[in-house]
């Protein structure tokens, strides 16, 4: 049976304020079934969402600033190898840094017993040229040979040194020292395919 409008004028009072409760607790229910609950839950999702995003570009951050460390070991890297590859002659250079450790020898006064350039040993980028180099001389001179070879501008390193008394006998006894003096060139990638082939020019 409807109620009509009359009967609402003729209830009590008591009854038009349940009423009202009743219709203001169905609104209630509905905007918060329909509405709010809704928005809600959508707020939820979004805060799950927005705190994957955050962790998401926290860890992206992480892996920039690992980036940009890595670029700057990288351009380190790069700037060490121009810098070695720049105390390693190349082929053509090689006779003449040869003639420098001589040089440096015959102004100390050493006499070369001698000085035997060995054939180039392959190595990934560059070749080593060892030179087996054996001088007599006072100590002195032989240890500043030795000073002035290990400061010539191109990388060149003295390995396998033996010292001994020598034969020739002056105001200071004369000694013998022998070594090999290890220098190292710079190879081009037809170098390095020349240097795998033996016997090759």
């Amino acid at each position: 049976m409807a109620i009509t409008l009359d009967d609402i004028k003729n209830m009590s009072t008591m009854r038009k304020v349940t009423l009202v409760c009743i219709i203001l607790l169905l609104f209630a229910y509905l905007y918060y079934s329909y509405f709010y609950q809704a928005a809600f839950e959508k707020k939820g999702k979004l805060g799950v969402r927005l705190s994957s995003l955050q962790q998401e570009i926290a860890e992206k951050q992480i892996i920039a600033n690992q980036i940009e460390k890595y670029k700057k070991e990288r351009d380190a890297l790069k700037e060490d190898l121009r810098v070695a590859l720049t105390r390693l002659p190349e082929q053509k250079e090689i006779p003449g840094l040869l003639d420098s450790v001589s040089e440096a020898g015959r102004r100390l006064y050493l006499e070369f017993l001698l000085f035997e350039p060995m054939g180039p040993v392959p190595r990934e980028f560059y070749a080593e040229v060892p030179v087996k180099v054996e001088v007599i001389g006072g100590y002195h001179n032989i240890v500043f040979f030795f000073e002035k070879v290990a400061k010539l501008p191109r990388i060149v390193n003295i390995t396998d040194i033996s010292i001994k008394r020598g034969n020739i006998k002056s105001e200071i006894d004369s000694l013998t020292a022998s070594c090999l003096v290890k220098t190292y060139m710079f190879l081009e990638k037809e170098d390095e395919k020349k240097a795998a082939v033996p016997g090759s020019k």
